[in-house]
């Protein structure tokens, strides 16, 4: 019978993986390469599973960065945001800036400067999260989501865009209104946007900390 857990009260069993060097090349790209790797679960049973990996290797234990950029000196604080054609799901998406990791970057280099040349901005890095999986049913990528307090110095930013990202463009969002303000987005161009899962479920625990935060405000009045 299933009874229900705490949130330490689960067990983390090794699982035994065998070599790299024995798992399958299913096929590749200039950007990405698909495998099949065999593992041995708890129970000796030798399992099977295909996966994506980034060709691009890093020295870190991440490949990615995704940044939070936040304008804090006006009255209505916003996060900077970006919009791009993504083939795969043949839509535009609303995302958090992020990007690859150089060989030879810091992540916090490379959080800038992913920063400046997507949306033109900078600014202080003020901290960076332990890493995080990006969709691990499908792929090996890892992230770090780095917070940086934007700097409004400079009045008139400029983006540097590759080739590839002739579609990225800038918005800013109060985040006060985040979450509502997306929705409003995607149902405005509802056949041709998309919302990153990543930026929805931040927006989305933003606006139910709101709501708990009332309800439990006026459960004490």
């Amino acid at each position: 019978m299933y009874s229900e857990k705490g949130t330490r009260d689960f067990n983390i069993i090794p699982v035994e993986k065998f070599n790299q060097c024995i798992s399958k090349k299913l096929g590749f790209g200039d950007w990405l390469e698909l495998e099949e790797v065999e593992y041995i679960d708890p129970t000796n049973v030798k399992r099977n599973w295909e996966l994506c990996r980034r060709k691009k290797k890093s020295k870190h234990d991440v490949d990615a960065i995704d940044i939070h950029a936040i304008i804090k000196n006006i009255n209505s604080p916003q996060i900077i945001l970006v919009v791009q054609y993504r083939p795969p799901v043949g839509k535009y998406c609303i995302e958090f800036p992020s990007g690859l990791i150089d060989p030879e970057e810091s992540i916090e280099v490379a959080a800038l400067r992913e920063l400046r040349e997507e949306t033109g901005y900078t600014g202080k890095i003020q901290s960076i999260s332990d890493p995080i999986c990006y969709e691990p049913g499908l792929s090996s990528s890892m992230t770090r989501i780095v917070d940086v307090e934007v700097d409004l110095t400079n009045d008139s930013p400029t983006q540097n865009l590759e080739d590839d990202e002739w579609s990225l463009q800038v918005i800013k969002v109060p985040i006060e209104s985040l979450y509502e303000k997306l929705q409003e987005l995607q149902k405005q161009h509802s056949e041709n946007l998309l919302i990153d899962s990543r930026l929805y479920t931040y927006a989305y625990g933003l606006h139910a900390a709101k709501d708990l935060l009332y309800c439990k405000a006026n459960n004490n009045n």
